[in-house]
């Protein structure tokens, strides 16, 4: 191994995976070959510490669990190596309240996590087609209030395309707070979360707690909700497709992209 390496974590859609939702065959190699040399290896999602997380291991095809599963954006963290969750900064009921209702002339449907599931502020075709196809069961609000009856890790809006999603950040611009923050994770998809939350908060945490040095960390990522966990690790590595933010600050940039298993590539090259 080149350097000093005790942790790899990555971010999954757009980063380990293709746009077709599978992992390469050399980024596979390479997470076993870590894994067999005594590397910790980690996960970052924006979607809940679950079972839509903690089956990912197996799903690929490792017979090992991933040492650390980082969900809902930071808002979770899941140590599999003692089995202990932590929970970080969940958005406050009446500020769900207030965003959904200055969203409301967006026309954005919106929708927050309740377990393994989604509730969702009305049926939508859209909204039914990402439960069927992330197995995550979809519940319809019997009426707004249903949607901040409880704080929650996040609220997202999922747009009908990227000139919607324009519309939709436009909109949370024109109400900034310093109650949440806002950003887009995909073409289509704008989160809003308590401004403390990023997926690095939830990776330093784990990483004091096992005394591993940030410098021996590697991190991977694509979107601007990756940028913090790539700052704080030693060395944050951005997927060639990734957008402008993550592909600014990071400290180096994948020649390959997620399609072309741009993950197993940098590490076979940079680290080994």
């Amino acid at each position: 191994m080149k350097k000093d390496v005790r942790l790899v974590i990555a971010d999954i859609d757009g980063t380990l995976m293709s746009d077709d939702k599978k992992m390469g065959p050399l980024t596979k190699e390479m997470l076993q070959k870590l894994h067999d040399d005594g590397v910790l290896l980690g996960i970052a999602s924006g979607r809940p510490c679950g079972d839509h997380l903690s089956s990912r291991a197996s799903g690929w095809g490792f017979d090992f669990q991933f040492d650390i599963l980082i969900g809902m954006n930071g808002g979770q963290l899941w140590d599999t190596i003692d089995d202990t969750r932590s929970e970080f900064y969940p958005l406050k009921k009446e500020y769900i309240r207030e965003i959904i209702e200055f969203m409301n002339p967006t026309g954005v449907n919106s929708y927050v996590y309740r377990g393994d599931s989604t509730l969702v502020r009305w049926d939508d075709q859209r909204m039914l087609a990402s439960s069927l196809r992330n197995d995550e069961p979809m519940v319809v609000a019997t009426c707004d209030e249903d949607m901040w009856e409880k704080d929650n890790n996040k609220l997202l809006f999922r747009c009908k395309d990227p000139e919607e999603a324009e519309i939709a950040l436009e909109c949370a611009r024109n109400h900034p707070s310093e109650h949440y923050q806002f950003f887009k994770t995909a073409p289509v998809m704008v989160e809003f979360q308590d401004p403390r939350v990023n997926k690095g908060v939830a990776l330093k945490a784990f990483c004091e707690k096992h005394n591993i040095p940030l410098e021996t960390v590697v991190a991977f990522g694509d979107q601007q909700n990756d940028n913090e966990m790539l700052q704080v690790s030693g060395l944050g590595v951005a997927l060639c497709n990734g957008g402008p933010s993550t592909l600014e600050l990071a400290d180096a940039i994948t020649e390959h992209s997620n399609n072309d298993d741009g993950v197993g590539h940098f590490i076979a090259d940079h680290i080994y």
